[in-house]
């Protein structure tokens, strides 16, 4: 491009670095964003973020790590977008104990968990079998005005499902409920199968909360 005098702009840089993470080349992904800023194309927090993220994904977590506390003391301003996908990288990886101390330190960074960072996190501890955690940390960021999604109960279901706490779906089913949140085929096919392998059935079932179909002002039960 740039011998025809075609001058790329960060928008192309980032499709382009995008690419390369996806096949695996990382060092020709790291010269290319070295190129970037050669050629004066200033760099944006979507391209910080997908940077992060190939690097994460093609197990170069402690070099992410490592560009966003270079990032963070060049001044840019950081995005909750950019130390989310970070700190997804480091629960992947196995680092938790990083991942929850970049999480716990996010206000002070003057960054606002989201929803998918809290996600995140609950996906992590489920994972991690901290359950009780998980779940305060869903009562946590509703206290701090971010509300919970579908994909959010979703995963604490399933890590209470996995764990044969029965009441805790429930729970969480009526608190979905309460905020008008149409449970997904994946929480549908999870109870489902927690019902036919529950002896006490139709206890069970009764328990359960009634949610609008959508479209229709039927109830399913």
């Amino acid at each position: 491009m740039i011998s025809k005098g075609i001058r790329p702009n960060v928008v192309t840089y980032n499709t382009l670095l995008f690419g390369l993470f996806i096949v695996g080349r990382v060092g020709d992904a790291q010269k290319l964003f070295d190129e970037l800023q050669v050629n004066d194309v200033a760099p944006n927090s979507y391209i910080f973020t997908s940077f992060i993220d190939g690097l994460c994904k093609n197990d170069c977590v402690l070099d992410a790590l490592e560009f966003f506390h270079t990032l963070e003391n060049s001044g840019f301003e950081l995005t909750i977008e950019i130390a989310s996908c970070l700190i997804d990288g480091l629960y992947k990886a196995g680092m938790i104990e990083m991942a929850w101390e970049l999480f716990s330190k996010l206000t002070q960074k003057c960054l606002v968990p989201d929803v998918v960072t809290y996600s995140i996190m609950v996906n992590g501890l489920c994972k991690e079998g901290k359950l009780e955690k998980a779940n305060g940390l869903l009562s946590d960021m509703e206290e701090n005005g971010c509300v919970p999604n579908v994909v959010t109960f979703a995963m604490l279901i399933r890590g209470f499902i996995q764990n044969n706490e029965k009441s805790k779906v429930v729970e969480l089913l009526h608190k979905m409920a309460k905020r008008n949140l149409i449970p997904d085929a994946s929480i549908v096919s999870m109870v489902i199968d927690l019902l036919v392998n529950d002896e006490n059935y139709h206890e069970c079932l009764n328990s359960l909360p009634s949610f609008p179909i959508q479209e229709t002002n039927k109830k399913l039960k």
